[in-house]
Protein backbone atom coordinates (compact mmCIF):
# COMPACT_ATOMS: atom_id res chain seq x y z
CA UNK A 1 0.00 0.00 0.00
CA UNK A 2 2.70 2.34 0.90
CA UNK A 3 4.76 1.68 -2.64
CA UNK A 4 1.14 2.15 -4.42
CA UNK A 5 0.64 5.60 -2.39
CA UNK A 6 4.37 6.61 -2.98
CA UNK A 7 3.55 5.65 -7.15
CA UNK A 8 0.35 7.85 -7.07
CA UNK A 9 2.38 10.89 -5.56
CA UNK A 10 5.53 9.98 -7.85
CA UNK A 11 2.80 10.24 -11.22
CA UNK A 12 1.04 13.47 -9.38
CA UNK A 13 4.23 15.05 -9.33
CA UNK A 14 4.57 14.35 -12.64
CA UNK A 15 1.58 15.51 -13.70
CA UNK A 16 1.88 18.69 -12.11
CA UNK A 17 5.50 19.24 -13.99
CA UNK A 18 3.88 18.45 -17.34
CA UNK A 19 1.07 21.15 -16.84
CA UNK A 20 3.53 23.38 -15.15
CA UNK A 21 5.92 23.24 -18.51
CA UNK A 22 2.69 23.19 -20.80
CA UNK A 23 1.64 26.65 -18.80
CA UNK A 24 5.44 28.43 -19.27
CA UNK A 25 5.39 27.00 -23.35
CA UNK A 26 1.26 28.46 -23.63
CA UNK A 27 1.63 31.63 -25.17
CA UNK A 28 -1.42 34.52 -26.74
CA UNK A 29 -2.13 33.69 -30.43
CA UNK A 30 0.23 35.29 -32.68
CA UNK A 31 3.00 35.93 -29.99
CA UNK A 32 6.63 35.05 -29.70
CA UNK A 33 7.57 32.31 -27.30
CA UNK A 34 9.50 33.28 -24.37
CA UNK A 35 12.69 32.08 -26.31
CA UNK A 36 12.37 34.10 -28.40
CA UNK A 37 15.07 37.06 -28.55
CA UNK A 38 14.72 40.33 -27.90
CA UNK A 39 18.49 42.79 -27.96
CA UNK A 40 19.13 40.75 -31.42
CA UNK A 41 20.64 43.89 -32.53
CA UNK A 42 22.42 44.82 -29.70
CA UNK A 43 23.95 41.46 -29.54
CA UNK A 44 25.03 41.38 -33.72
CA UNK A 45 26.40 45.30 -32.80
CA UNK A 46 28.44 44.44 -29.86
CA UNK A 47 30.23 41.14 -31.27
CA UNK A 48 31.60 39.55 -34.61
CA UNK A 49 31.24 35.93 -34.23
CA UNK A 50 28.42 34.15 -32.40
CA UNK A 51 29.48 33.35 -29.02
CA UNK A 52 29.91 29.55 -27.92
CA UNK A 53 27.64 29.72 -24.82
CA UNK A 54 24.89 30.75 -27.69
CA UNK A 55 21.93 29.17 -26.33
CA UNK A 56 20.18 26.27 -27.73
CA UNK A 57 17.14 27.69 -28.62
CA UNK A 58 18.70 31.19 -30.47
CA UNK A 59 20.52 27.76 -32.39
CA UNK A 60 17.95 26.02 -33.09
CA UNK A 61 16.33 29.79 -34.41
CA UNK A 62 19.23 29.80 -36.72
CA UNK A 63 19.50 26.48 -38.11
CA UNK A 64 15.50 26.87 -38.57
CA UNK A 65 16.17 29.99 -40.89
CA UNK A 66 19.15 28.31 -42.52
CA UNK A 67 17.23 25.15 -43.99
CA UNK A 68 14.62 27.00 -44.94
CA UNK A 69 17.11 28.87 -47.28
CA UNK A 70 18.46 25.85 -47.91
CA UNK A 71 15.29 24.04 -49.23
CA UNK A 72 14.89 25.15 -52.88
CA UNK A 73 18.79 24.95 -53.40
CA UNK A 74 18.05 20.75 -52.17
CA UNK A 75 14.98 20.57 -54.58
CA UNK A 76 17.25 21.72 -57.47
CA UNK A 77 20.15 19.50 -56.42
CA UNK A 78 18.75 16.26 -56.04
CA UNK A 79 16.83 17.12 -59.83
CA UNK A 80 20.32 17.47 -60.69
CA UNK A 81 21.19 14.22 -59.42
CA UNK A 82 18.44 12.43 -60.79
CA UNK A 83 18.88 14.10 -64.31
CA UNK A 84 22.06 12.54 -64.15
CA UNK A 85 21.28 8.84 -62.88
CA UNK A 86 19.98 6.39 -65.77
CA UNK A 87 17.55 3.37 -65.93
CA UNK A 88 14.33 3.31 -63.95
CA UNK A 89 15.48 6.17 -61.54
CA UNK A 90 15.78 8.88 -65.07
CA UNK A 91 12.78 7.68 -66.45
CA UNK A 92 10.20 7.95 -63.28
CA UNK A 93 12.25 11.35 -62.39
CA UNK A 94 11.66 12.69 -66.63
CA UNK A 95 7.89 11.38 -65.91
CA UNK A 96 7.49 13.40 -63.37
CA UNK A 97 9.37 16.47 -64.74
CA UNK A 98 6.59 16.08 -67.65
CA UNK A 99 3.60 15.72 -65.65
CA UNK A 100 4.24 18.95 -63.55
CA UNK A 101 5.29 20.71 -67.40
CA UNK A 102 1.88 19.63 -68.90
CA UNK A 103 -0.79 18.82 -65.99
CA UNK A 104 0.06 20.17 -62.78
CA UNK A 105 -2.39 22.41 -62.49
CA UNK A 106 -3.12 22.66 -58.41
CA UNK A 107 -1.49 24.94 -57.65
CA UNK A 108 -4.28 27.54 -59.84
CA UNK A 109 -6.87 25.55 -58.17
CA UNK A 110 -6.26 26.54 -54.84
CA UNK A 111 -3.53 23.62 -53.87
CA UNK A 112 -3.66 21.11 -51.48
CA UNK A 113 -3.15 22.51 -47.85
CA UNK A 114 -1.50 20.24 -45.27
CA UNK A 115 -2.19 21.51 -41.71
CA UNK A 116 0.39 19.41 -39.90
CA UNK A 117 3.24 21.00 -42.42
CA UNK A 118 2.24 24.51 -41.48
CA UNK A 119 2.04 23.70 -37.50
CA UNK A 120 4.96 22.35 -37.74
CA UNK A 121 7.85 23.15 -34.95
CA UNK A 122 10.16 24.33 -37.77
CA UNK A 123 8.21 27.45 -38.40
CA UNK A 124 7.45 28.45 -34.59
CA UNK A 125 11.29 28.62 -34.69
CA UNK A 126 11.97 30.20 -38.10
CA UNK A 127 9.54 32.98 -36.79
CA UNK A 128 11.28 33.20 -33.11
CA UNK A 129 14.26 34.05 -34.69
CA UNK A 130 13.58 37.66 -35.70
CA UNK A 131 11.15 37.50 -33.83
CA UNK A 132 7.57 37.67 -36.03
CA UNK A 133 4.46 38.87 -34.10
CA UNK A 134 1.02 38.96 -35.56
CA UNK A 135 -1.37 41.56 -34.41
CA UNK A 136 -5.07 41.73 -35.09
CA UNK A 137 -6.84 44.62 -35.08
CA UNK A 138 -10.40 43.14 -35.55
CA UNK A 139 -12.75 40.21 -35.87
CA UNK A 140 -13.32 38.75 -39.41
CA UNK A 141 -16.33 37.52 -40.55
CA UNK A 142 -15.93 33.91 -41.79
CA UNK A 143 -19.06 34.08 -44.03
CA UNK A 144 -17.10 36.33 -46.32
CA UNK A 145 -14.16 36.53 -48.51
CA UNK A 146 -11.30 38.49 -48.26
CA UNK A 147 -8.51 39.79 -49.94
CA UNK A 148 -5.17 40.60 -47.66
CA UNK A 149 -2.61 42.58 -49.20
CA UNK A 150 0.91 42.72 -47.16
CA UNK A 151 3.31 45.50 -47.05
CA UNK A 152 6.36 45.98 -47.74
CA UNK A 153 7.42 43.05 -49.78
CA UNK A 154 10.78 43.55 -47.81
CA UNK A 155 13.92 41.49 -49.42
CA UNK A 156 11.68 37.93 -49.28
CA UNK A 157 8.94 38.94 -46.93
CA UNK A 158 9.42 36.67 -43.72
CA UNK A 159 6.62 38.13 -42.10
CA UNK A 160 3.94 37.01 -44.39
CA UNK A 161 5.61 33.57 -45.20
CA UNK A 162 5.55 33.48 -40.91
CA UNK A 163 2.60 34.77 -39.39
CA UNK A 164 0.30 34.12 -42.99
CA UNK A 165 1.57 31.21 -44.44
CA UNK A 166 2.33 29.05 -41.98
CA UNK A 167 0.51 28.36 -37.82
CA UNK A 168 3.60 29.61 -36.41
CA UNK A 169 1.42 32.61 -34.76
CA UNK A 170 -2.09 31.15 -34.70
CA UNK A 171 -3.42 32.00 -37.77
CA UNK A 172 -6.39 29.97 -37.15
CA UNK A 173 -6.80 31.03 -33.86
CA UNK A 174 -6.62 34.80 -34.39
CA UNK A 175 -9.06 34.47 -37.46
CA UNK A 176 -11.21 31.15 -37.28
CA UNK A 177 -12.54 29.77 -40.27
CA UNK A 178 -10.24 31.98 -42.56
CA UNK A 179 -8.84 29.72 -45.02
CA UNK A 180 -6.24 31.94 -46.51
CA UNK A 181 -3.82 31.48 -49.23
CA UNK A 182 -0.82 33.17 -50.06
CA UNK A 183 0.04 33.48 -53.58
CA UNK A 184 3.30 33.34 -54.67
CA UNK A 185 5.57 33.91 -58.38
CA UNK A 186 4.45 31.01 -60.87
CA UNK A 187 8.15 30.07 -61.72
CA UNK A 188 8.28 28.50 -58.22
CA UNK A 189 6.08 25.99 -59.08
CA UNK A 190 8.22 25.12 -62.10
CA UNK A 191 10.98 23.87 -60.00
CA UNK A 192 10.85 20.14 -59.46
CA UNK A 193 9.78 19.01 -56.02
CA UNK A 194 9.51 22.47 -54.32
CA UNK A 195 6.38 23.38 -56.37
CA UNK A 196 4.72 19.77 -54.24
CA UNK A 197 6.63 21.38 -50.94
CA UNK A 198 4.86 25.05 -51.60
CA UNK A 199 1.40 24.03 -52.61
CA UNK A 200 1.35 21.63 -48.93
CA UNK A 201 2.19 24.56 -47.47
CA UNK A 202 -1.10 26.29 -48.70
CA UNK A 203 0.82 28.75 -51.40
CA UNK A 204 -0.66 29.33 -54.69
CA UNK A 205 0.62 30.43 -58.05
CA UNK A 206 -0.23 34.84 -58.30
CA UNK A 207 -2.32 34.63 -61.39
CA UNK A 208 -5.58 35.82 -62.14
CA UNK A 209 -7.06 32.02 -62.62
CA UNK A 210 -5.53 30.86 -59.65
CA UNK A 211 -7.31 34.02 -57.47
CA UNK A 212 -10.68 33.36 -59.18
CA UNK A 213 -10.60 29.85 -58.30
CA UNK A 214 -9.83 30.49 -54.70
CA UNK A 215 -12.33 32.88 -54.13
CA UNK A 216 -15.15 30.95 -55.90
CA UNK A 217 -14.95 28.22 -53.20
CA UNK A 218 -17.27 30.80 -51.34
CA UNK A 219 -17.06 31.64 -47.35
CA UNK A 220 -13.96 32.01 -46.00
CA UNK A 221 -12.02 31.35 -48.46
CA UNK A 222 -9.13 33.79 -49.03
CA UNK A 223 -5.80 35.31 -50.42
CA UNK A 224 -2.66 37.03 -49.49
CA UNK A 225 -1.04 38.97 -52.63
CA UNK A 226 2.37 40.88 -51.63
CA UNK A 227 1.19 43.68 -53.50
CA UNK A 228 4.52 45.50 -54.05
CA UNK A 229 5.95 42.29 -56.02
CA UNK A 230 9.19 41.53 -56.85
CA UNK A 231 9.85 45.32 -58.21
CA UNK A 232 9.50 47.17 -54.17
CA UNK A 233 12.20 44.92 -53.25
CA UNK A 234 14.59 47.01 -55.28
CA UNK A 235 13.54 49.42 -52.48
CA UNK A 236 13.62 47.72 -49.04
CA UNK A 237 16.12 49.71 -47.29
CA UNK A 238 16.08 49.81 -43.21
CA UNK A 239 13.72 52.89 -42.42
CA UNK A 240 12.32 53.41 -45.30
CA UNK A 241 8.66 52.75 -46.62
CA UNK A 242 9.15 53.05 -50.22
CA UNK A 243 5.53 51.12 -51.15
CA UNK A 244 5.26 50.25 -55.16
CA UNK A 245 1.26 50.36 -55.14
CA UNK A 246 0.18 53.56 -56.99
CA UNK A 247 -0.21 52.04 -60.33
CA UNK A 248 -1.32 48.09 -59.22
CA UNK A 249 -4.91 47.67 -59.46
CA UNK A 250 -5.60 44.23 -60.26
CA UNK A 251 -6.42 43.19 -56.92
CA UNK A 252 -9.67 45.73 -56.56
CA UNK A 253 -10.81 44.22 -59.98
CA UNK A 254 -10.80 40.79 -58.35
CA UNK A 255 -12.31 41.77 -55.27
CA UNK A 256 -14.82 44.00 -57.01
CA UNK A 257 -15.83 40.63 -59.27
CA UNK A 258 -16.18 38.24 -56.26
CA UNK A 259 -17.40 40.73 -53.57
CA UNK A 260 -14.21 39.78 -51.46
CA UNK A 261 -13.67 42.55 -48.76
CA UNK A 262 -10.00 44.38 -48.57
CA UNK A 263 -7.79 43.70 -45.79
CA UNK A 264 -4.63 45.84 -45.81
CA UNK A 265 -1.94 44.40 -43.74
CA UNK A 266 1.83 45.82 -42.91
CA UNK A 267 4.86 44.13 -41.17
CA UNK A 268 6.56 46.64 -39.71
CA UNK A 269 10.02 45.87 -39.35
CA UNK A 270 10.27 43.88 -42.87
CA UNK A 271 12.68 46.28 -44.52
CA UNK A 272 15.16 46.27 -41.29
CA UNK A 273 15.73 42.37 -41.88
CA UNK A 274 18.38 42.93 -44.48
CA UNK A 275 20.65 45.64 -45.99
CA UNK A 276 20.90 46.78 -49.43
CA UNK A 277 23.68 48.84 -51.09
CA UNK A 278 22.33 51.97 -52.28
CA UNK A 279 20.35 51.96 -55.74
CA UNK A 280 18.84 55.23 -56.22
CA UNK A 281 15.86 55.47 -58.41
CA UNK A 282 17.80 57.17 -61.98
CA UNK A 283 21.71 55.47 -60.99
CA UNK A 284 23.48 52.99 -63.58
CA UNK A 285 22.57 50.03 -60.80
CA UNK A 286 19.44 50.52 -60.24
CA UNK A 287 18.39 50.73 -64.49
CA UNK A 288 20.57 47.57 -64.48
CA UNK A 289 18.19 46.16 -61.83
CA UNK A 290 14.85 47.40 -63.45
CA UNK A 291 15.90 45.39 -66.77
CA UNK A 292 16.87 42.39 -65.11
CA UNK A 293 13.52 42.27 -63.39
CA UNK A 294 11.53 43.08 -67.00
CA UNK A 295 13.02 40.40 -68.30
CA UNK A 296 13.60 37.63 -66.37
CA UNK A 297 10.36 38.08 -63.70
CA UNK A 298 12.22 38.69 -60.19
CA UNK A 299 14.39 41.58 -58.74
CA UNK A 300 18.20 40.85 -57.93
CA UNK A 301 18.91 43.62 -55.17
CA UNK A 302 22.51 43.43 -53.78
CA UNK A 303 21.42 42.47 -50.34
CA UNK A 304 24.34 42.69 -46.86
CA UNK A 305 22.74 40.07 -43.72
CA UNK A 306 24.90 38.41 -41.70
CA UNK A 307 26.41 34.55 -41.55
CA UNK A 308 25.55 31.34 -39.06
CA UNK A 309 28.34 31.86 -36.95
CA UNK A 310 29.06 35.91 -37.60
CA UNK A 311 27.25 39.05 -37.80
CA UNK A 312 29.09 41.17 -40.26
CA UNK A 313 28.49 39.94 -43.59
CA UNK A 314 26.23 36.90 -45.27
CA UNK A 315 22.47 35.91 -46.61
CA UNK A 316 21.38 35.67 -43.26
CA UNK A 317 18.74 37.80 -42.26
CA UNK A 318 19.30 40.04 -38.91
CA UNK A 319 17.16 39.16 -36.28
CA UNK A 320 14.54 42.26 -35.98
CA UNK A 321 11.45 42.40 -34.61
CA UNK A 322 8.51 41.88 -37.83
CA UNK A 323 5.11 42.60 -36.29
CA UNK A 324 2.64 41.87 -38.65
CA UNK A 325 -0.57 44.38 -38.53
CA UNK A 326 -3.65 42.90 -40.18
CA UNK A 327 -6.25 46.20 -40.39
CA UNK A 328 -9.59 46.16 -40.86
CA UNK A 329 -11.52 45.20 -43.48
CA UNK A 330 -12.89 47.23 -46.57
CA UNK A 331 -16.37 45.95 -47.78
CA UNK A 332 -16.25 46.21 -51.34
CA UNK A 333 -19.26 44.73 -53.17
CA UNK A 334 -20.08 42.23 -56.03
CA UNK A 335 -19.97 43.79 -59.68
CA UNK A 336 -20.32 41.91 -62.57
CA UNK A 337 -17.30 41.66 -64.66
CA UNK A 338 -18.43 44.05 -67.67
CA UNK A 339 -19.84 46.87 -65.40
CA UNK A 340 -16.76 47.11 -63.94
CA UNK A 341 -15.43 50.81 -64.68
CA UNK A 342 -12.20 52.58 -64.05
CA UNK A 343 -13.93 55.09 -62.15
CA UNK A 344 -15.23 52.61 -59.90
CA UNK A 345 -11.53 50.64 -59.33
CA UNK A 346 -10.14 54.12 -59.02
CA UNK A 347 -12.55 54.29 -56.19
CA UNK A 348 -11.91 51.33 -54.25
CA UNK A 349 -8.31 51.84 -54.90
CA UNK A 350 -7.93 55.14 -53.21
CA UNK A 351 -10.00 53.84 -50.11
CA UNK A 352 -7.61 50.72 -49.39
CA UNK A 353 -5.03 53.85 -49.89
CA UNK A 354 -6.33 55.47 -47.51
CA UNK A 355 -7.17 52.69 -44.84
CA UNK A 356 -3.16 51.29 -45.50
CA UNK A 357 -2.13 55.22 -44.83
CA UNK A 358 -4.39 55.19 -40.92
CA UNK A 359 -3.00 51.45 -40.40
CA UNK A 360 0.51 52.78 -40.32
CA UNK A 361 -0.02 55.99 -38.91
CA UNK A 362 -1.65 54.81 -36.02
CA UNK A 363 1.22 52.14 -35.04
CA UNK A 364 4.16 53.96 -36.78
CA UNK A 365 5.29 55.20 -33.62
CA UNK A 366 4.88 51.99 -31.52
CA UNK A 367 6.14 49.69 -34.22
CA UNK A 368 8.65 51.88 -36.09
CA UNK A 369 10.64 54.85 -34.05
CA UNK A 370 13.39 54.73 -35.69
CA UNK A 371 11.68 55.26 -38.97
CA UNK A 372 13.87 57.44 -41.67
CA UNK A 373 10.41 58.51 -43.74
CA UNK A 374 6.81 58.22 -43.13
CA UNK A 375 4.55 55.99 -45.79
CA UNK A 376 2.97 58.48 -47.88
CA UNK A 377 6.30 60.48 -49.37
CA UNK A 378 6.61 57.71 -52.27
CA UNK A 379 3.83 55.60 -53.51
CA UNK A 380 4.63 54.20 -56.64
Amino acid sequence: QQQQQQQKQQQQQQHQKKKKKKQKRKRPPGMPSEEAPEDGAKLEAERVFAPLDTPFPRRRQTCAVLMWFLVVWVCMGLSLVLIRSSGWTLLLFLMYVAWMILFQRFHQNGGHRQQWLRRLAWWRWMGDYFPVSLIRTTELDPSKTYVFGYHPHGIIAFGCWVAMGTEARGWSELFPNINNRVLTLHTNFRIPFYGLFLTAMGFCDASKKSCHAILNKGAGNSLTLVLGGAKESLDAHPGLYDLTLKNRKGFVKIALEHGSSLVPVFGFGENEVFEQIQNPRGSWLRRLQDRLQTKLGFAMPLIKGRGVFQYKFGIMPHRRPIRVVVGAPIDVPKVARADITPELVNTYHTKYLEALQRLFDEYKDVYAPDRRTDLGVAWH
